[in-house]
């Protein structure tokens, strides 16, 4: 979810400003040594259980080949373990009590509106708009923020002489960068709509109807003598006082007997057969004709073109070559890397997760696409290498992949015959999809291995594992239960969305978000109503009783790491932190009600969604992996000891904000 403005203009009339690049510091500490090289893949929800089971059958052999070389082993990760927690931590080499981010979602205490917990649109002005008919004059300037707390490890690197490249690290929107690296922006970067990611959906099947769906919109169409003309819809704007959305216009030509489509949009055409994919395809939208038009990339996917119509549309990405956004620190990075390497998905989330959930893609169409990006990752990758080997002196590069996560979060049940949605004649390609993603991932590591200079540090890690995902919680319903919560309309469950119908006269405490639990206090949050000094004890209080909860249905424990903020936190943002921490038992997550502060009627639900697999539970449970060619020099770690591992690597001395240890020394 993203809750920003549609367009930040700033950022668009920032296009045609010059970046100033600042010259880097040497490091005294660094300036008479060989150069120091290091290469960190990060494999998003890698799992140590998976993958050490892969290498016992044997196909796994250049990721043991690299284990061999220095180490493996699991690497702890953060309560909760989400990714833009877990990420941050690795990023700060802090807990998040120091760096500042809990959950996927926040929450403003005074208003209770949620908002992305990495980022937020903020207004440094507002003088309202001048009226003109149904057109107006913005006088407001918006600016994204990065909300994470603490300096990137990538800046102290860079202060001390070390040339850096981050490719698409998580939690890093508006991207920070250093004086002497390179950064493209990740998880939390918007695409050209302003959100996480909005799809399209057209068709003239009448089984579907027009409207918005959970991450997307399906939009019914005409033919007239074989021509559809319909529109691509892109950002609001802000000029307009409905803020109407900005419209590109779509052309598209069926041939049925063929079963092709030839689809044009501001002069380039492509000519699809089913099943068949387009490449990038620019597009722009004006705001003002002419004077303000920004400028996104669209892929279409032709699924039919015979008795009924079906196209997807993609997320219209922000391109690359010309971005509307802040993605990329020199803000030519992103420029480069298109020209040299191709266009690129840059929306956080490239994988199309909410298509597949919407069924509007099947799963074997959420592979190909997923093969896409994964394809896009390693042509990038090959062209980053080439950058690091010709820099000169000390360098780290970090690149990022985020296919083998939602592959796992979107493909579990079709391996698990425990799981309620797993169906019993899954194709062989479904069921054995996540074993042949590791594979993939395997060859990778052995290009690297193949083609990385040989005095190069390699490390292999991802920031959580995974665990299974059967059972839905409705935690509001449970403290409902206790009696800490209240509805005004018990009957009226399904308006309950965002806290909807709570009341706040008697409400004691409430969640939302995926893993945090808050207590309703007197004069920090909307309606508060415990005293702030029996806060803790209410706290703990609940903690206790979550900690014994049965499912009764299978005698399971539902929460196994139930903790208070000030039991899994230390630094300066605790205070900011949800005041419960829940980190369910395997099976169990928080419901999709939860995340979005619903109330049903009843505790638990079968996850029958294609979000089959998860790691939002016990971080005990799901660890990430660690595998290098330099020696491990501890028994257990965790990821802000990767961080200190890091630093340490390149001769600098550790600043007081690392919290880790180094895992490994330098071989």
């Amino acid at each position: 979810m993203y809750t920003g403005s549609h367009l930040n203009l700033s950022a668009v009339f920032r296009l045609f400003a010059v970046a100033a690049v600042a010259a880097a510091s040497l490091s005294l500490a660094l300036a008479d040594e060989p150069p120091r090289r290091m290469i960190v893949l990060g494999i998003d929800g890698m799992d140590p259980d998976v993958l050490q089971s892969y290498i016992d059958e044997g196909i796994a052999p250049n990721l043991e080949k690299l284990a061999r070389s220095g180490g493996f082993m699991p690497l702890g990760t953060t309560v909760p373990p989400q990714s833009p927690v877990a990420w941050s931590s690795f990023i700060t080499g802090m807990n998040p009590g120091g760096h500042g981010l809990f959950d996927f979602l926040a929450i403003d205490r005074a208003t209770r509106e949620p908002y992305m917990s990495s980022v937020r649109v903020l207004r440094s002005s507002d003088l309202g708009t001048v009226p003109l008919g149904d057109w107006q004059i913005p006088l407001v300037v918006e600016e994204p923020k990065l909300l994470r707390q603490g300096k990137a490890f990538w800046e102290i690197l860079g202060e001390h002489g070390v040339t850096t490249r981050i490719f698409r690290v998580p939690a890093n929107y508006p991207p920070t960068g250093s004086d002497n690296g390179r950064v493209i922006s990740g998880m939390g970067t918007p695409d050209l709509r302003g959100s996480s990611g909005t799809f399209s959906f057209y068709t003239d099947d009448p089984r579907w109807k027009s409207g918005e769906v959970s991450g997307g919109e399906i939009i019914r169409v005409a033919r007239r003598n074989g021509v559809i003309r319909t529109s691509l819809y892109g950002p609001g704007n802000p000029f307009r006082q409905d803020g109407a959305a900005t419209t590109s216009d779509l052309k598209i030509e069926l041939d049925v007997e063929a079963r092709r489509a030839t689809i044009t949009i501001e002069g380039q055409s492509v000519n699809l057969g089913e099943g068949e994919w387009s490449e990038w395809l620019t597009v722009s939208f004006d705001i003002i004709p002419a004077v303000i038009s920004p400028g996104g990339m669209v892929r279409f996917y032709l699924q039919e073109a015979g008795e009924f119509f079906r196209l997807y549309a993609s997320p219209i990405n922000i391109d690359p070559r010309a971005p509307a956004q802040p993605i990329a620190a020199p803000i030519e990075y992103a420029f480069e890397l298109a020209e040299h390497a191709g266009p690129f998905y840059t929306q956080e989330m490239p994988e199309d997760t909410k298509a597949l959930s919407a069924g509007v893609l099947q799963p074997s169409e959420f592979v190909e696409q997923s093969g896409l990006v994964l394809a896009e990752r390693r042509r990038l990758l090959s062209y980053e290498l080439e950058q690091f080997k010709s820099t000169s002196g000390h360098a780290f590069m970090f690149f990022y992949f985020s296919s083998l996560d939602l592959r796992n979060h979107m493909l579990a049940r079709q391996q698990d015959p425990e799981h309620p949605f797993h169906e019993e004649n899954t194709p062989d390609a479904l069921a054995n999809a996540m074993r042949s993603t590791y594979q993939e991932f395997d060859e990778i590591v052995g290009w690297l291995l193949d083609n990385a200079p040989e005095d190069t540090a390699l490390v292999v890690m991802s920031d959580h594992g995974f665990s299974t995902f059967h059972t839905q919680v409705n935690l509001n319903t449970w403290l409902e239960q206790e009696g800490y919560l209240y509805v005004t309309e018990s009957d009226n469950r399904a308006e309950t969305e965002w806290l909807n119908g709570v009341d706040w006269s008697r409400t004691k405490a409430f969640a939302i978000g995926l893993n945090s639990l808050y207590i309703n206090v007197k004069g920090r949050d909307k309606n508060g109503i415990v005293s702030p000094e029996d806060r803790a004890a209410l706290a703990q209080e609940i903690t206790v009783k979550l900690g014994q909860w049965v499912d009764a249905d299978t005698g399971n424990r539902v929460v196994s790491q139930p903790l208070t903020r000030e039991e899994a936190y230390s630094g300066p943002q605790v205070e900011n932190a949800p005041d419960i921490l829940v980190g369910y038992g395997p099976d169990y997550r928080a419901s999709w009600a939860t995340t979005s502060g619903e109330i049903p009627d009843v505790l638990f639900e079968p996850n029958m969604d294609e979000w089959s697999g998860d790691h939002c539970v016990d971080a005990r449970l799901v660890p990430g992996v660690l595998l290098t060619n330099q020696s491990l020099i501890m028994e257990r770690a965790d990821l802000r000891d990767l961080t200190a591992a890091i630093v340490a690597y390149f001769g600098v001395d550790l600043p007081q904000q690392l919290e880790g240890r180094p895992v490994f020394s330098a071989q």
